[in-house]
């Protein structure tokens, strides 16, 4: 899938910016980055399973002032804050970090989708994320509510 190759490609910026103000090393930086996604999917997953794809869509395309505002955010940034097993900082520091890549992550796909020049309907999400529509026919319709 691209989404991962984007990510990746991110990683080394992520640590230039960031890695200083949390005196990371690379490789804490990148795998700081892996488990906060980690913990982003799998809370999305759970929205998703308890049948709140509003609220994920909501997420998603409500512009950054939105998503922060969201009852939401503030969950899934706990989730990712709690998933840093190995730091012993407070949680306001682990919530700030999961904060910054997140924000990081989203601002960099959102430039790499606008400089890819993908269409922004379904077609145009999915060819950026390496998907094939025709794998995905069924699930057409429940990807279409996004792009209303």
């Amino acid at each position: 899938m691209k989404l991962q190759e984007y990510i990746n490609e991110m990683k080394p910026d992520f640590h230039r910016l960031y890695g200083e103000k949390y005196q990371f090393q690379v490789a804490q930086s990148e795998v700081h980055i892996d488990l906060t996604l980690n913990a982003c999917i799998q809370y999305v997953q759970k929205l998703a399973m308890s049948g709140k794809l509003k609220e994920i869509q909501d997420m998603a395309t409500g512009g950054a002032e939105a998503l922060k505002n969201s009852t939401y955010y503030a969950e899934l940034l706990g989730n990712c804050a709690q998933s840093y097993y190995g730091l012993d900082w407070e949680i306001q520091r682990k919530t700030a970090l999961a904060e910054d890549i997140l924000v990081f992550i989203l601002d960099g796909l959102k430039y790499k989708f606008i400089q890819g020049g993908y269409s922004m309907d379904q077609a145009g999400v999915m060819k950026f994320l390496g998907l094939d529509l025709g794998i995905l026919g069924k699930m057409g319709g429940m990807f279409g509510r996004f792009f209303r």
